[in-house]
């Protein structure tokens, strides 16, 4: 069973992503989504999940948001129990801050929006099989000094750290958003389009084909076959 935690604010695009974008991604597999904006306290009993997988969120992990000390527990426990772990843009950023302890996301000094390639940094299982990655972006906060128990994975123009890895655990963060595939992926973007003012300026057109937008969706695939290992305290 994989755990997921829905942290989309926005009632309509959350339900899209439990009803739509989530069963299209891990089926046949079983998963539970917990939204992050609905009452009760977030799951607690890991033994029951495999892996855990956390979304972007319209919220800033730049600032203290009323959740943040609850989800950060999760991140802490479940890394610690050597499961996979995926945390996508605001996943990314509030899985740096639990695993780290210190203030590691800020405001970008230039948001990204749109079809970027990744500069890939350092090999990993997560872009097995990839030669140019060309992710949906969608963030106005970034990750930054999150020292030597991370390795950064991948890089843009404008932001260094796309993705990472902790320590040598099966335990993943990454900006961009692997999850939508070319169909999935251009809506956001029309979205972003019509609802923030830099997007227009900003936003990138590396994408040269839907197939190339759609094999991103690999990504979430190599963390679903991910083994979990032993973790190191």
């Amino acid at each position: 069973m994989i755990l997921v935690i829905n942290a989309i604010r926005d009632l309509r695009e959350s339900r899209r992503f439990d009803e739509v974008v989530l069963p299209g991604l891990l089926a046949p597999r079983d998963f539970v989504a917990h939204r992050l904006s609905s009452p009760g306290p977030l799951p607690r009993r890991l033994a029951s999940y495999s892996r855990l997988l956390i979304s972007g969120s319209e919220l800033s992990a730049a600032e203290r948001n009323p959740r943040d000390e609850e989800l950060e527990e999760l991140i802490r426990a479940f890394a610690g129990t050597g499961k996979p772990v995926l945390g996508i843009c605001y996943g990314f950023q509030m899985l740096a801050r639990a695993l780290t302890s210190r203030p590691v996301c800020r405001r970008a000094a230039v948001p990204e929006f749109g079809w970027k390639e990744l500069r890939i940094r350092a090999r990993s299982p997560l872009f097995a099989g990839l030669d140019h990655i060309v992710p949906l972006h969608s963030h106005y906060d970034e990750v930054f000094d999150l020292g030597p128990d991370f390795t950064v994975l991948a890089s843009t123009a404008e932001c260094e750290i796309q993705a990472a890895q902790y320590r040598d655990l099966p335990v993943w963060g990454v900006q961009f958003h692997p999850e939508l595939g070319y169909r999935e992926g251009e809506r956001m973007l029309e979205r972003n389009l019509e609802s923030e003012p830099l997007a227009r300026e900003l936003a990138g057109r590396d994408l040269e084909s839907a197939e190339q937008a759609d094999a991103n969706l690999s990504i979430v695939n190599h963390f679903l076959c991910a083994r979990a290992i032993e973790a190191v305290a």
